[in-house]
């Protein structure tokens, strides 16, 4: 629950910085995506997917296949800011369309987290609390940039930002609600919720380490990054 907390304010910490002052050099951020990217992929190979279908072996497919239909959908709207693409030549309009769809990403990924904030149950895995958190810090860095060249004025592109780092929080409040009003059918609800997340997860993560890459190819320094990813989510 401690790096959940600490994961978002550091994320806001980090959005904060680059609408305040946007540094040259942003090639770091999509590395940082890479190395997330991996570690996402790799627990949710090695934990989360066998947990789910063994708890809900006969909804967790659909579920999986949902939160990839659901991701390719939102990415329509919010032109792949979740893994790092920043189209500055977007009108306001377009802007805020963006910012919505990005909006319910982060609701979405924040419900299978409400057992960590809540201690409702104890299937979930920090690890993927962990995954998310890393994979949201380049992510509010991504949408800082994009809000700092809009024209939008900083107090209001803040206060954006506010309210996408929020929306992780509000995911959780409605997954825990959800499970206080279906009672005994509240851990089956957790587990297609997070069936819902990991189909997202499977998709942006593919797409962070593959298709974003140079004319699809990896350099060394990026599959030194990815490397460490599957490093870390192995070891933790």
């Amino acid at each position: 629950m401690t790096f959940y907390f600490i994961g978002l304010l550091v994320s806001l910490a980090c959005g904060l910085w680059f609408i305040i002052k946007p540094p040259e050099n942003k090639k770091w951020i999509f590395l940082f995506l890479a190395s997330g990217g991996a570690f996402l992929m790799t627990i949710i190979f090695t934990h989360i997917l066998p947990e789910l279908f063994e708890v809900i072996p006969e909804q967790a497919g659909y579920a999986l296949l949902a939160g990839f239909l659901i991701q390719i959908l939102l990415e329509n709207y919010s032109k792949g800011i979740e893994h790092g693409h920043a189209h500055s030549k977007q009108s306001t309009q377009a802007l805020y369309i963006s910012f919505f769809a990005l909006c319910l990403h982060a609701l979405i990924e924040g419900m299978p987290m409400a057992s960590i904030l809540f201690k409702s149950t104890t299937a979930f895995h920090h690890q993927l609390t962990i995954g998310i958190m890393l994979h949201k810090i380049p992510v509010a860095i991504t949408l800082a940039m994009l809000l700092s060249k809009s024209g939008i004025a900083k107090n209001k592109s803040i206060l954006l930002l506010f309210i996408f780092i929020l929306c992780t929080l509000a995911g959780s409040l409605l997954q825990y609600t959800i499970g206080e009003s279906t009672g005994h059918a509240a851990s089956s609800w957790m587990f297609i919720n997070l069936g819902l997340t990991v189909g997202i997860l499977l998709h942006v993560s593919t797409t962070i380490l593959f298709e974003s890459s140079d004319h699809h190819k990896l350099s060394p320094t990026r599959v030194f990054v990815i490397a460490i990813g599957i490093g870390l989510a192995l070891i933790s």
